[in-house]
């Protein structure tokens, strides 16, 4: 399967083939972490270049791994800098970086065909050198972040009461909602071939609705299992039946009387045994 990127060899699998390497920039085979191989970009202005193309004016992400060598990463320090054909700046944007610890970032931004862009990572003036991996840049219906929100809308006051959140926290880059998008994915087949690891890039307009259906399942089970310990509350005139709350969601996530779901598509294997033939005698 064809990696979904305009760019060629983003994870550095091996050389800097693909890439135009400046001032010192060189290929390293990694550091024995999930990184096996990186673009080095030495401080003073080491860079690698690409030129590509897109199809379609859309808001493409671009997505970079980045690790600083020593020190964090200060405003202006590292670049991701895109320039048309005829070397206008079309974006220019600050990586950002902790030391000796890999962060990932996605970005996004309008790009229109019928032009040939390049896009450089440069070190301007970092202490010392800053790593890239995992270099790609392509269009989805959604980001993460944008399925995300739009499941938290939908959910509502129900999110909200249990301290659902899409602010990124560590290796939950979307909050409260990273391991349903990344269930969603996995249920719809946007798998990427050579991690095994639920990929954006892999979710096509058509499995969009689909996508989105299996993400909000996902949350629903989550504020079931919250939801399950609250019981009702009898004071004096004031009576809540919080218990009918957790049942709601059961029957929502498929989980109620007859196993069937109200308001969702419930899918199930469809198995046959011999009693359920007729055979002539």
């Amino acid at each position: 399967m064809v990696e979904p990127s305009a760019l060629t060899n983003g994870r550095f699998l091996h050389a800097l083939t693909g890439w135009e390497a400046a001032l010192g920039a060189s290929y390293s085979a990694g550091a024995g972490d999930a990184h096996y191989g990186v673009a080095v970009l030495p401080t003073g202005g080491g860079s690698v270049a690409q030129a590509f193309g897109v199809t379609g004016a859309r808001a493409f992400s671009a997505h970079v791994a980045v690790r600083a060598i020593g020190a964090a990463l200060s405003a202006g320090q590292a670049q991701l800098i895109i320039t048309d054909g005829a070397g206008n700046t079309v974006v220019t944007q600050d990586l950002s970086g902790q030391a000796d610890v890999w962060t990932e970032q996605t970005y996004q931004f309008g790009l229109a065909r019928g032009t040939t862009y390049t896009l450089e990572l440069i070190n301007a003036s970092a202490a010392g050198d800053v790593q890239i991996d995992d270099v790609w840049l392509w269009w989805v219906p959604k980001t993460r972040l944008q399925l995300a929100a739009q499941v938290h809308r939908k959910l509502g006051v129900l999110a909200s009461d249990a301290a659902l959140v899409t602010t990124p926290a560590g290796d939950q880059t979307e909050g409260s909602y990273t391991d349903a998008i990344d269930a969603g994915l996995r249920a719809i087949g946007a798998i990427d071939p050579d991690t095994d690891l639920a990929d954006i890039r892999y979710l096509t307009a058509s499995l969009l609705d689909s996508c989105l259906a299996q993400i909000e399942r996902g949350a629903l089970e989550l504020l079931q299992r919250y939801y399950a310990t609250f019981v009702d509350t009898d004071e004096g005139p004031l009576k809540q039946k919080l218990s009918q709350i957790g049942a709601a969601l059961k029957v929502l996530t498929g989980g109620g009387q007859g196993g069937s779901a109200r308001g969702q598509v419930v899918i199930r294997t469809l198995t046959r045994a011999t009693p359920d033939y007729e055979f002539d005698q």
